[in-house]
């Protein structure tokens, strides 16, 4: 086995070698060769890595990591690694996979036949701190009552105008979340919620979805989009390899 160091994309379950040509992380100054190493049924989706070669998160190693792992998902079931998994050769692969089976044939039974879908629901609205005082009566109460009298409200008040605010935008995430998941659940074999990174963001859910129910699960969410008020707006993505529904780490002295 060569001492070349191997970059680690994704595991798959075949009886055959695959070849998937030169679509990887670049390696001599052009796409490495993508390949797979069997283990029994177990195989690797790797390339070629050098050993001196520092492996950044930037666009330029990031794009091919995705490229390669959405290549395999078009016939294959992949269980994605995160990306910087690096092998120093391909018997600490063999070993990993060895050593790692219980565990790997866990993840593929939780995915095997599904994608990852998103969908994120955003709050369309100028003002979003107007838009959530104005439609609930306490909150538009108080705030008439700090801001309609003579004298201008003191820093504590205002303090606990937006600290009621914020309790009752978090309150109408969780409603609704909550609603949209129960009925996404008849296509979804789980709902998985990720964090918020941005005020107006209502929701943002990872679907894990049995490739046979994603029509199913575009009209349901059109359906359940139709029955929001028009400043929910809902916004949908994939398929995707499952990321968000994977918790596997071949991580060791030999794969770091």
């Amino acid at each position: 086995m060569s001492s070349t160091g191997r970059y680690l994309y994704g595991l798959i379950q075949s009886a055959h070698d695959l070849e998937l040509g030169p679509i990887g992380l670049p390696h001599g100054g052009a796409p490495a060769r993508v390949f797979t190493l069997r283990v029994g049924a177990l195989a690797a989706v790797v390339s070629e890595l050098s050993a001196e070669q520092k492996l950044l998160p930037l666009r330029k190693n990031l794009d091919p990591h995705h490229r390669v792992i959405r290549e395999v998902m078009k016939t294959a079931t992949i269980v994605p690694m995160t990306f910087g998994h690096v092998a120093e050769n391909e018997a600490a692969i063999a070993a990993a996979l060895r050593h790692g089976g219980a565990r790997i044939a866990a993840q593929f039974d939780r995915i095997d036949g599904r994608v990852e879908m998103g969908l994120k629901v955003t709050w369309e609205v100028d003002n979003l701190f107007a838009h959530i005082v104005d439609s609930d009566a306490e909150l538009r109460a108080f705030r008439d009552q700090l801001f309609g009298r003579a004298r201008a409200p003191t820093h504590g008040e205002k303090i606990e105008l937006g600290r009621m605010f914020e309790r009752r935008r978090d309150r109408e995430r969780e409603e609704q979340t909550e609603r949209v998941t129960a009925l996404l659940g008849s296509c979804c074999s789980e709902v998985k919620p990720n964090p918020l990174a941005h005020e107006k963001l209502v929701m943002d859910l990872a679907l894990l979805v049995p490739r046979g129910e994603l029509d199913a699960l575009e009209a349901q969410v059109d359906r359940i989009a139709a029955a929001f008020p028009a400043h929910y707006v809902f916004a949908y993505s994939g398929p995707w390899a499952p990321f968000h529904f994977v918790a596997l780490d071949l991580r060791s002295p030999a794969v770091a």
